[in-house]
């Protein structure tokens, strides 16, 4: 096989007792050559993940044609909530995956019906994982992608908004519907030229007005819906909005800003920063908390950033 036949997957979501029935591969140093690591009949021991581990391997890799079977096994293992032999942290390697699967899909129709019935549904697998005690914000840093498709993008700000939502001290189900608020909030973006999205060079000002608008699409998909919370609602219409008035659709101020709307703009924003965009690569996390703390009082709410500030510091080393 040719590279192009390999995905990669990450090492967290392999469990030592679970035959994924799959030939995993790993990638050749200093090539692009891919040798078996183990076969689709044997699984991997704690030894094996310890090695893997240690040596500082992240990802094996499956064929393209096994991908069909490993969202089936990722499926089976993110929505395993009630088995105490599955760690925390292969279920939030497994959900992450799965929530980016699953938004591709429901992103590439205009069925806003089954894309918030997906954010839902998964809302509520990642409030499951989040409000664990268990639970530590660095195993789902770990295995999060940060490239620029708005699918990633909207997953990643989704488990940012429900992580810093626990640690504000939300309820459970506040915690859900921030989350599934998350996933939704960049719906307008759909109806954005792709050219536009992923242009490399700067933008004109007739692209840059076209980028703007999207909290009021998105905002207009929802707002008619009954299904959905004032709050939700308003993640995807302001979190461009700045404190001090200057963000755009409207330019509300402080107080006209929903709390849910502020928490998504201070995640959304870091995630914008750490991930790779086509016009530059991602920042580390200390620079870009030293970017948002330029803003704090003015783009952005001071307690929230300095909650943000503080999960990162704690789990994050750079």
């Amino acid at each position: 096989m040719t590279e192009v036949d390999y995905i990669p997957i990450s090492v967290a979501t392999l469990l030592p007792t679970e035959v994924v029935g799959l030939d995993l591969y790993q990638e050749e140093s200093q090539s692009s050559r891919y040798k078996l690591y183990r076969g689709a009949e044997y699984p991997l021991t704690l030894e094996d993940l310890s090695r893997l581990r240690n040596r500082g391997v992240h990802r094996l890799f499956i064929s393209k044609a096994s991908r069909n079977a490993y969202q089936q096994y990722l499926r089976k293992l993110a929505t395993s909530g009630g088995q105490d032999d599955v760690p925390v942290a292969a279920r939030a390697g497994a959900l992450s995956e799965v929530v980016r699967d699953v938004l591709q899909s429901a992103f590439s129709t205009p069925d806003t019906d089954k894309t918030i019935h997906a954010a839902e549904k998964l809302g509520m697998l990642a409030t499951d994982i989040i409000t664990k005690d268990e639970f530590a914000a660095s195993d789902l840093f770990e295995v999060l992608h940060h490239d620029y498709a708005t699918f990633t993008h909207s997953a990643n700000v989704a488990f940012y908004s429900g992580i810093l939502a626990a640690e504000l001290g939300y309820s459970r189900e506040e915690i859900e519907q921030i989350t599934t608020g998350g996933l939704l909030h960049d719906l307008g973006k759909l109806e954005i030229e792709e050219e536009i999205l992923c242009k490399p060079g700067k933008l004109t000002e007739a692209e840059f007005r076209k980028i703007k608008l999207h909290p009021v699409i998105g905002f207009r998909r929802l707002a008619h819906r009954t299904d959905l919370t004032k709050g939700q609602i308003l993640m995807a219409y302001q979190h461009h909005e700045r404190l001090d008035g200057r963000g755009y659709p409207v330019g509300c101020t402080e107080v006209d800003i929903h709390p849910w709307a502020r928490l998504c703009a201070v995640v959304d924003v870091f995630e914008a920063l750490t991930s790779q965009r086509p016009y530059r690569s991602p920042m580390t996390h200390t620079k870009a908390i030293a970017v948002l703390r330029r803003d704090s009082g003015t783009a952005f709410d001071m307690e929230m950033l300095e909650c943000w500030t503080s999960i990162i510091q704690r789990n994050l080393a750079n």
